[in-house]
């Protein structure tokens, strides 16, 4: 993965490499286990200081995003997940070990699965986010891209009764570790990927250096990622016009700008605008997993 710096950025140096790698992590453009450059290194490319480097990574590794090994450098953390599937295979082989020593042959263990499952179809989806404005575009996105009605609940709400029975479930990558211990066994949830940023810019045409862009969400956050696309793309800051739509005069200035640039909830308010690109959050690949995964899920 590709890091850069904008120093002539109002977003500081620290919050631009947390958020580069926190981007990286959630879209698997940084690899679990993948070796993360030195802050030497790091320190020298972008003619930095070390401390800037090293705080950026000792928060990150406060939140379980990456780890220190002594003598080898900093890594991103692995997950739980590898450890949960090597475990059910286990429990799946001892499974087919305990049926085939009773008598039951290949078929009838297949036959009988594929009906247990379609006797618990999905009656519909739940999107665990505690961040309200997050939330709203998360759902928005999953029901416009997949038909799938979705409906949201915070972190605090579903721990007090987890199990929501007959219902699936999806949250983004970074719940993933607060969600596991809390799962009711056989409750089925989607953690979905962020999008990349190579991904977010691949095909797009880049603004002239004239362009007044508008950056526009009711996501404090999604203003700040956009910035960093922004600039990936080697636009100068001083073109942006960031709004947010929870201000009451958020649509001050946008008639001056050549672009919109908002997320997927927040372009329904510039119907028919020609100016409006839309970056979306979710990868298509965990899009594409959700309408295979819950096809039983009444749409609308």
């Amino acid at each position: 993965m590709k890091i850069w710096i904008a120093k002539n950025s109002e977003v500081t140096v620290h919050e631009q490499l947390v958020t580069q790698i926190k981007l990286g992590i959630a879209s698997h453009d940084l690899a679990e286990g993948e070796k993360l450059p030195s802050t030497r290194e790091l320190a020298r490319r972008f003619s930095i200081h070390q401390n800037t480097v090293s705080a950026a990574y000792r928060e990150l590794a406060a939140e379980g995003l990456v780890s220190f090994r002594k003598g080898s450098g900093v890594f991103v953390a692995e997950g739980k997940e590898r450890r949960k599937m090597q475990r059910l295979d286990e429990i799946f082989s001892q499974f087919l070990d305990h049926a085939a020593g009773a008598g039951y042959t290949a078929r009838d263990i297949e036959g009988h699965l594929r009906k247990a499952l379609r006797s618990k179809p999905s009656k519909g989806l739940l999107v665990i986010e505690s961040d309200t404005a997050l939330r709203d575009i998360l759902i928005e996105e999953i029901n416009d891209a997949t038909g799938i009605r979705a409906d949201g609940i915070t972190f605090e709400k579903f721990s007090e009764k987890p199990l929501v029975n007959g219902t699936r479930l999806a949250a983004m990558f970074d719940e993933k570790e607060k969600l596991q211990p809390i799962l009711s066994d056989g409750a089925a949830c989607t953690f979905l990927d962020a999008n990349s940023v190579p991904s977010l810019l691949s095909g797009r045409t880049r603004p002239s250096n004239d362009d007044l862009i508008a950056i526009i969400s009711g996501w404090k956050k999604f203003i700040s990622f956009a910035k960093l696309f922004l600039l990936a793309a080697k636009i100068e800051p001083d073109m942006f016009i960031p709004r947010l739509t929870t201000d009451h005069d958020w649509r001050k200035g946008i008639d001056q700008a050549s672009l919109i640039i908002c997320d997927s909830l927040t372009a329904k308010q510039f119907p028919n605008d020609d100016r409006v690109r839309t970056f979306p959050l979710i990868a298509e690949a965990s899009l594409e997993s959700l309408r295979k995964q819950v096809s039983n899920v009444s749409t609308r």
